[in-house]
């Protein structure tokens, strides 16, 4: 060490190499001899006496037993299963939506351009034909949907279970049913003693009476498509000069179209549906109910805003007011399709669907009847 401090170079000295241990196995100088002559520090194996004296120390998670490990389990799967099961419910649903519209916010667009064409200034009787056409529209828009007519379909088709259009579709007939009937016995003519025109009394008692699901020999679709082709050839006729097509509205008969509506005939037939209690009506039935009103309340819509806009003396007599709130409750209607019909009873915490759609009912119901009252007044 002096000598590199000196600067002077250092002398290495080779170890002689006899003096290196061969430690390989077999040889004298393995490591526990190597070990113990280095005076190193072997561990010792441990007694098992001295394990089993010992005491076992508790785990602070107690053990789970075969059945608690399932329930964890199958409680994880619920809570990320049917997160995705809606999720995926939902995406297929809103997928059929576009092949198939569920919600109906809007007049059709065969209604506005005839509106468009017939105004409240337009003669009466084009007047007439503009109402009958807005009477058999949404049965005509059913007919000619996506899938068609689906109360008839047979079990074997898919389109036989969607049971939302098909009650849809029976709630349309029915509206279709009493709008014909009271127009072609009452407004079709001068006076409650006078003929039918021969082409709506051959529509509404043969063809729109027929059963809502026959398959065949006839269909129940070509019984409805010509009762619409009997009411578009009283519409031609009402069109032209010097016909025997009638159409007559005056005030009273404004009157007892309303009442007629709102009468047992009418809107009462759904609305018994919606109020019955819950211990009365199978939870299988309930969406039954419901796109049934719906049915009903979208011939009413195109009907009864097609009359307002071509006599809108019913305005100024009945108040805009009632008007605007009928119309607000009947597009709730037409646009009320939940992904999952519920049923709640008294203060549970899920939605009463069917009693939401009944007071729907119920204040277009009270709106027409202050209507009617204040036009007869």
């Amino acid at each position: 060490m002096s000598s590199i401090l000196d600067g002077e170079d250092p002398v290495w000295s080779v170890p002689n190499p006899e003096t290196f241990i061969d430690t390989s196995h077999g040889n004298d100088y393995n490591f526990p001899n190597f070990a113990y002559r280095a005076n190193f520090e072997i561990p010792k194996k441990r007694s098992t006496k001295s394990m089993e004296n010992e005491a076992p120390k508790k785990s602070l998670i107690p053990k789970m037993t075969k059945f608690g490990k399932w329930a964890v389990l199958i409680l994880l799967a619920f809570i990320l299963i049917w997160p995705l099961s809606i999720g995926l419910y939902w995406t297929v649903y809103k997928g059929y939506t576009i092949l198939d519209p569920t919600r109906f916010p809007n007049l059709d667009s065969n209604i506005t351009d005839r509106l468009k064409e017939t105004t409240s200034a337009s003669p009466l009787s084009q007047k007439g034909a503009a109402l009958s056409a807005a009477i058999r529209n949404r049965l005509e828009q059913e007919m000619n949907s996506t899938f068609g007519w689906s109360i008839n379909d047979l079990v074997i088709s898919p389109s036989r279970w969607l049971d939302n259009r098909a009650n849809r579709q029976r709630g349309t007939i029915f509206a279709t049913r009493m709008m014909v009937n009271f127009f072609s016995t009452n407004l079709a003519k001068y006076g409650k003693v006078d003929k039918e025109n021969e082409f709506l009394i051959e529509a509404r008692e043969k063809y729109f009476a027929f059963t809502s699901d026959k398959w065949w020999f006839p269909s129940s679709e070509s019984q409805y498509e010509k009762g619409i082709s009997l009411l578009k050839k009283y519409e031609s006729e009402l069109l032209k000069e010097n016909t025997e097509a009638v159409f007559n509205l005056r005030t009273d008969d404004m009157h007892n179209m309303l009442e007629f509506i709102i009468s047992k005939q009418f809107l009462d037939q759904p609305l018994g549906l919606l109020v019955q209690t819950n211990a009365d009506v199978p939870y299988t039935e309930l969406d039954d109910r419901i796109y049934y009103t719906q049915g009903v309340i979208l011939v009413l819509r195109d009907a009864l805003e097609t009359f307002i806009r071509l006599f809108p003396e019913v305005v100024e007599k009945g108040g805009e007011e009632n008007i605007r709130i009928a119309l607000k409750d009947m597009y709730q209607v037409c646009t009320f399709d939940p992904l999952i019909v519920l049923r709640g009873d008294h203060d549970s915490t899920m939605a009463d669907h069917r009693g939401k759609v009944a007071r729907y009912l119920i204040s277009i119901r009270e709106r027409i009847d202050d209507l009617a009252q204040s036009i007869k007044s």
